[in-house]
């Protein structure tokens, strides 16, 4: 009996594994469920999805005045003050294709569990696919804090429940990188279209992606790309001539309206003239690393491009462009990167060190986000957490590459990160 089951399930595996998925999305969306209809919010979420089935179903433009007016009296019962999130619709509109499926759910609570799902299915493949891209074999002791740091710290957290885009961007970027890599040109190209659903967090990331192209002569990517953009643009267009203007309108009124933005902005709110200049200091010290390192990294192996390009998420935090520390999932994959550095070299030695920094990232910026709670209890994105996860990426990867290159295990040309692969 034993033996006629192994041979059934041996027969039928990619079907039980199929169901073993769906029951597991069905088992994630009811969790879900049962947790958002008792808790207001997701309200980036919902954003998107009301812009997109108000488009669809009644023809109303997503960039309007009207549009965003309808969000702000849902989240705040009334027009939204100055300095309020004003919750605009600061996408193009090819990014509409990412929310139809959930558009088509009028019940806005069964929608948003369902787009929770889909985060917490999308945050786990970026941990799966950055231990993959890294080729660390991770030990299992830290395999579990990992994943308890990815979905209950506060950037994975507060992201799954306000439903921001950051992660399927997040795991856009890492499937690029893994396309290039497994010389897939065709998918890379698609998803460096569709990655300028959310451009700002990840342009100095696509800069450097398209120079590295150029430069090892990759242009079937490139022309894939352009083509999966003439396509999404030309359609839009269709839709709404004037959408591009729109976009930009609101897209640039979103990121005025970013508070706090990036370093250099808060040295600016604080001091003046003099935060000014040091914030203009900090973004040519970033311009020039990043220079650096992208001269070294273009035409150099796998691994210090996906260096490389780890650092340059990292430091375009930093760089002056104007990135939420909300957002900070982004930089999992360049986190993951500086532990898989640390535990090539030190090996068992090394866990607890990587337990020790999770430990401090979570207390740390948990603290500092409920400890700048305003008095009514509303919590603030405080210009503090800056600091902790884009310091401690930068320190890891920068760490590692000095450390790599004093190793006598790994072969390194002259700024040339080569990893042995397991």
């Amino acid at each position: 009996m034993v033996i006629l089951l192994i041979n059934i399930y041996k027969k039928y595996r990619a079907l039980f594994l199929a169901l073993a998925v769906v029951l597991i999305i069905i088992l994630l969306t009811w969790m879900n469920f049962q947790y958002v209809k008792d808790n207001p919010g997701g309200y980036d979420f919902y954003t998107n999805w009301h812009a997109t089935r108000k488009f669809f179903f009644e023809d109303v433009n997503p960039y309007s005045e009207q549009n965003r007016l309808d969000v702000q009296n849902l989240v705040y019962g009334r027009t939204a003050l100055n300095g309020e999130e004003q919750y605009r619709f600061s996408i193009p509109l090819y990014g509409m294709l990412l929310y139809s499926p959930f558009a088509l759910i009028s019940n806005f609570i069964m929608a948003r569990a369902l787009w929770m799902s889909f985060l917490e299915i999308a945050l786990f493949a970026v941990l799966f696919l950055s231990i993959k891209l890294t080729w660390w074999k991770i030990n299992r002791n830290l395999l579990i804090p990992l994943i308890l740091f990815a979905f209950l710290g506060l950037h994975g957290i507060i992201t799954l429940l306000n439903g921001g885009l950051i992660i399927p961007i997040t795991l856009i970027t890492l499937l690029i990188l893994y396309a290039i890599q497994n010389k897939q040109d065709e998918v890379a190209g698609l998803l460096l279209g569709l990655m300028t659903i959310f451009p700002i967090p990840v342009g100095l990331f696509g800069l450097l992606v398209l120079i590295r192209l150029i430069a090892i002569r990759r242009f079937k990517v490139i022309w894939w790309m352009l083509g999966c953009l003439g396509l999404l643009v030309g359609f839009s267009i269709a839709l709404i001539p004037e959408w591009i203007l729109q976009f930009l309108v609101n897209l640039i009124n979103a990121f005025r309206e970013l508070n706090p933005g990036s370093p250099g902005s808060v040295l600016i709110s604080r001091w003046g003239a003099v935060g000014n200049r040091f914030s203009i200091i900090i973004s040519v010290i970033v311009g020039l690393l990043l220079l650096f390192e992208w001269w070294h990294s273009v035409k150099a192996g796998e691994q210090h491009f996906l260096w490389a390009a780890f650092l340059t998420l990292a430091l375009g935090t930093w760089s002056g462009i104007k990135v939420s520390p909300l957002d900070y999932v982004i930089l999992y994959p360049g986190l993951i990167m500086g532990f898989a550095l640390l535990y090539e070299r030190w090996k068992n030695r090394s866990i607890g060190t990587i337990l020790l920094i999770l430990a401090l990232l979570f207390l740390s910026n948990w603290a500092i986000y409920l400890l700048t709670m305003s008095a009514d209890f509303k919590p603030e994105i405080s210009s503090f957490l800056f600091i902790p996860l884009p310091l401690t990426v930068i320190v890891l990867l920068y760490w590692s590459k000095w450390w790599v290159k004093k190793s006598n295990s790994v072969e390194l040309e002259p700024t040339l990160i080569e990893l042995k692969r397991p």
